[in-house]
């Protein structure tokens, strides 16, 4: 019966709390995060069936057989912005501008994007211990596994949420160059890995679906933290 209780009260607070334009929104989250999941999910088996293996590899020589060989010097200098020893200054960096602009809750979700994705896919790799490509030699070369791709996660997780933190929080049309910007730049970091040869296809889109899996599970730990604390008898809802 308590749980029952405590079910109902939950559902009024929602019905009371949530307008039209707000449940519309959850269930577009929701619809959302179910399709990063499932999409990650099938990626993983293929890739551990070996049902991806033909796919990989042709997509990986089409791009050596067809990009100029002028691109090697831009693409390494892209794929540079993926490694740690890049993203972690740069992540201290917008965390302190971010504090210090007051935008506690940004620098929050930056850091847990961030750091987050990084230990998900240096965990995943473990688990999957999948080898990197050696299809052609580029002459550049990556240590550890290779699935899911660290910088394909790196690039969402800071590069792409910087983007979108940066788009919120700018009221001018400048957000819209600063969000494509941001997308560009993540489609890049993961294309590098391919042209560079260190990487398969499914293990930059597995990556690109890390970071966000990574902050949705997050969330959804938090938002059931808020719940459990608010249905508490003799707690109210807090601020931030």
């Amino acid at each position: 019966m308590r749980v029952k209780g405590m079910i109902s009260t939950a559902l009024e607070r929602i019905s009371r709390r949530l307008s039209l334009t707000a449940a519309a929104g959850l269930v577009f989250g929701l619809l959302v995060s179910a399709g990063v999941i499932a999409l990650f999910a099938k990626i993983t088996e293929d890739v551990v069936e070996g049902e991806s293996r033909r796919f990989d590899r042709a997509v990986l020589l089409w791009i050596d057989a067809n990009s100029p060989d002028w691109l090697e010097g831009p693409m390494r200098a892209v794929t540079a912005l993926g490694y740690y020893w890049v993203v972690v200054p740069l992540l201290a960096i917008a965390m302190i501008v971010f504090y210090l602009k007051g935008w506690k809750l940004s620098a929050a979700l930056l850091f847990v994007s961030t750091a987050g994705g990084i230990v998900l896919t240096t965990v995943l790799k473990a688990v999957f211990q999948r080898a990197r490509p050696e299809l052609f030699d580029s002459g550049y070369t990556a240590s550890f596994y290779s699935f899911p791709s660290g910088h394909a996660t790196i690039a969402v997780g800071f590069y792409g949420m910087l983007a979108l933190i940066l788009a919120y929080q700018i009221q001018t049309p400048v957000r819209w160059l600063v969000a494509v910007g941001g997308l560009l730049l993540v489609l890049l970091i993961g294309f590098s890995r391919l042209y560079l040869g260190v990487h398969y296809p499914t293990d930059v889109l597995a990556g690109y679906l890390a970071a966000p899996l990574w902050v949705i599970t997050v969330g959804a730990v938090y938002f059931l933290w808020i719940w459990v604390r608010d249905l508490a008898p003799g707690k109210r809802r807090g601020g931030e």
